[in-house]
Order: C-alpha cells, then sequence, then structure tokens
C-alpha cells in the first residue's frame, strides 16, 4: 500500500458533527482524510496537496463556494479525481451538471456508514485504474 494507506480523500461538509463523523469512519478504515468546512477551504487544500487526491466527498451547499464549484476547482488540479456529494438535495438542473460535467455521484443524507464506505472504496478503485 502506498502512503496514502487506501486512499486520499479530501472531505468537505460544512455541519461540524457530520464532518467529524465522517472523518473518523474514514480514518479508522486506514483511508487519509484533509478536512474543510467550506468550499474555499476546500479548494485551498486541493492547491496546496503535491500528491493526488483520489476522491471528493463533498456536500453540494457550502458556504463561500458551492460543491459544484468547489469540484470543477479541485478537478484542474487533480484529474483522476472522483467526486461524491452527500447531499439530501438530488434534483434539479445542478444535479444533471454534476453528473454530465464533473461524473460526479450523490450519497443521500441521511447514510448508513457501511453505505459511505462502499461508495468511498469503489470510488478510489476507479480513480486508480
Amino acid at each position: 500500500m502506498d502512503s496514502a494507506g487506501k486512499g486520499t480523500v479530501l472531505l468537505v461538509e460544512d455541519d461540524d458533527q457530520v464532518r467529524s463523523f465522517v472523518r473518523r469512519l474514514l480514518t479508522t478504515h486506514g483511508y487519509r482524510v484533509m478536512e474543510a468546512s467550506t468550499g474555499a477551504e476546500g479548494l485551498a487544500l486541493a492547491e496546496q496537496e503535491s500528491g493526488p487526491v483520489d476522491l471528493l466527498l463533498s456536500d453540494m451547499l457550502l458556504p463561500e463556494l458551492s460543491g459544484f464549484d468547489l469540484a470543477l476547482g479541485a478537478l484542474e488540479l487533480h484529474p483522476r479525481m472522483k467526486i461524491i456529494f452527500m447531499t439530501g438535495y438530488v434534483e434539479g438542473e445542478i444535479v444533471q451538471r454534476c453528473l454530465s460535467e464533473l461524473s460526479a455521484s450523490f450519497l443521500d443524507k441521511p447514510f448508513q456508514p457501511n453505505i459511505l464506505l462502499s461508495r468511498v472504496h469503489e470510488a478510489i478503485a476507479s480513480a486508480r485504474n
């Protein structure tokens, strides 16, 4: 296994409890997690990261910079990165843009921990192939 363990995840979530829970879950299962509470902070972390970022795991609705705009910027820096949006909002034009322009997938909130882990594993495995 490389220095990133099972993979590097950029976690961006403005709800402190959700972010903390997801970070603990992922780190317990061997993932390296970089975390931010706003879209702008997330993009700054993506810019600072010299190694690959395998997955952006983000809320759609974030302070300062939307999840969509964060993903666009982060993909420019890490083109192999996969994207999963954790959200309760999964309809409308923005969702279609996320699917078509970002090849993003969605995880409905609330979610079960085993579902999150499975989706993260699948996304990172496809990012590395």
